[in-house]
């Protein structure tokens, strides 16, 4: 993702790009575009690797994104750190984050509006009395990316877990069903599906391994209903995001919120021109021109 990141912007003519990243993934970057500017952290800690971007001077700098997981709120604290810097933010701000990301909240937020999504439930103890027929179902944390997940395939494997091992976590109903995403990108006024996807997901652990970007879905002008009603739940979606769905007989189910670049942008990026339009949104440039944005259906794999 940030090698396919890196050569959208490389794309913008009078852009200087900088990318501060921790050693362990320095072979992620491309060395041999010279006109980048790499910062590296060093070897260690998480705290070592904030210690640095604290104390990094970006006063030279126009604009961040933050690459990174909703994981243990890393995506949620490297932004509150960049918020401090006194540039723009080309992505969600941090209190965006910590609304959009929480997978409870989302349920919350819509399991009485006329947006499907599937039935979950909060783990808080050992007592959770659950359906034979709620199975098979996933367990997921609050803050996660969409791959970290326990798949229980019956209420007896359910009984047999601790569930003080999953206190504070997630149980949600799996929808049979193709899955999908949305490649978004707005600002406070303006808000744009980029494409619109097939994820391709291993059926045994529903691991991610590629999408189908610009793939065609029964009855797909209801995405751009989604797509608004999230918008409004969460106005403070910004720049690049992600919203994941289940597509079957009864329509689309909301799965997650991902209020960062999702994996989508890999072959977004293949066809179209998603940094440049960030960019445009961020200035509030609202013309996106027909040479920037691809309907052509293309397809990659992750290695």
């Amino acid at each position: 993702m940030l090698d396919s990141l890196i050569k959208s912007f490389a794309k913008i003519e009078d852009l200087q790009l900088s990318i501060f990243i921790a050693q362990e993934n320095i072979d992620l970057i491309d060395h041999q575009n010279h006109d980048i500017e790499i910062i590296v952290s060093d070897e260690g800690s998480c705290d070592s690797y904030f210690e640095k971007l604290l104390d990094l001077d970006l006063s030279q700098s126009d604009y961040f994104l933050v690459i990174a997981p909703e994981t243990d709120n890393l995506l949620y604290q490297i932004t509150k750190i960049m918020e401090t810097k006194n540039i723009n933010n080309l992505g969600c701000s941090s209190n965006c984050i910590k609304k959009a990301a929480n997978k409870w909240l989302l349920y919350q937020n819509f399991k009485d509006t006329d947006i499907k999504i599937p039935e979950s439930y909060q783990i808080k103890n050992n007592k959770l009395d659950l359906r034979k027929d709620f199975f098979p179902a996933v367990i997921k944390a609050k803050y996660s990316a969409g791959s970290e997940l326990k798949i229980i395939k019956s209420k007896k494997e359910f009984s047999n877990l601790n569930l003080s091992n999953y206190k504070g976590q997630i149980i949600q109903k799996i929808i049979t069903g193709i899955p999908g995403s949305l490649s978004l990108a707005a600002n406070s006024t303006n808000l744009r599906i980029l494409s619109i996807n097939k994820q391709l997901i291993r059926a045994d652990d529903f691991s991610y391994f590629g999408s189908i970007i610009n793939h065609r879905f029964p009855n797909q002008h209801k995405l751009k209903e989604l797509a608004n009603l999230v918008k409004k739940k969460y106005p403070n979606l910004n720049g690049y995001f992600g919203i994941d769905f289940i597509c079957n007989q009864k329509g689309f189910y909301l799965l997650e919120i991902n209020p960062r670049l999702s994996s989508s942008f890999i072959g977004l990026a293949e066809i179209s021109e998603p940094a440049e339009i960030i960019l445009n949104l961020a200035e509030k440039k609202n013309f996106i021109g027909s040479n920037l944005l691809s309907s052509k259906e293309f397809t990659f794999y992750l290695d």
